[in-house]
């Protein structure tokens, strides 16, 4: 009976064993807050990829902390769980990653959670309400397509994205602070769909950027030429055909 007894526990504990292995992920990995809703600090520095969502107890993880993988140098691919709220800030600087979704229930990227990283793709997901300073800085992002639910892009938001080209700044947006486009080198035109212009403070800044073109609705022109934050680009706005 004892025999059995122990082979018994033997096999248990070799099929928890293989599910571990084949989760990929230890719970020596990482360090969750008390309440298991906020992952403060990923600890394995060789992950290469991680499916946050595959994890039973990470799929329930609402925050990633501030810093949680600053820095990572192996990290590449990462799945947020879908649970996710509020990305803190540099909770990815500097990391390899190159391609991002932000769950549906993301209201708020913090400053700098992806400054200086690889990315070259994000997709946002509707119930976003603000990027952050500085949330994207550096990142070489060909492609902005933001949700209708985005209502505020901070200072330097997208700093020196050198591969856009063109963006379109949702009809909701009701604040783009200073430089949130600031030295994106290829960025020649800018769309608001905005039938009131949003509260800007010069975030493409003509001096470096060659901007050359802001569309507007039809029938807005005047509107956005003599508001105040829209004043200096008046010689280039005009309505969308």
């Amino acid at each position: 009976m004892k025999k059995i007894f122990l082979a018994l526990i033997a096999i248990a504990t070799f099929v928890a064993c293989s599910k571990d292995k084949d989760n990929g992920v230890s719970s020596s990995d990482y360090e969750l807050s008390p309440d298991g809703l906020t992952l403060v600090k990923w600890k394995n520095d060789n992950t290469t990829a991680l499916d946050m969502q595959a994890d039973p107890i990470l799929s329930k993880v609402q925050v990633i902390g501030e810093k949680a993988f600053y820095i990572h140098k192996n990290i590449v691919n990462i799945t947020l769980p879908t649970n996710l709220k509020s990305i803190e800030k540099e909770a990815f600087w500097y990391t390899k990653i190159t391609s991002i979704t932000i769950p549906t229930g993301v209201q708020v990227i913090k400053e700098f959670a992806f400054g200086s990283s690889s990315l070259t793709s994000v997709q946002f997901s509707e119930g976003l309400i603000s990027i952050d300073k500085g949330a994207f800085y550096s990142c070489e992002i060909p492609s902005l397509n933001f949700p209708e639910s985005l209502q505020a892009i901070g200072e330097s938001a997208f700093w020196g994205n050198g591969t856009i080209i063109s963006v379109t700044i949702p009809k909701n947006i009701q604040n783009i602070a200073e430089g949130a486009f600031f030295a994106c080198s290829k960025l020649t035109t800018a769309t608001f769909r905005g039938i009131n212009p949003p509260r800007v403070k010069d975030p493409f800044n003509t001096l470096i950027n060659p901007i050359a073109r802001i569309y507007v609705p039809k029938g807005r022109l005047e509107v956005y030429k003599n508001d105040e934050g829209f004043k200096k680009y008046a010689n280039i706005i005009s309505e969308e055909e």
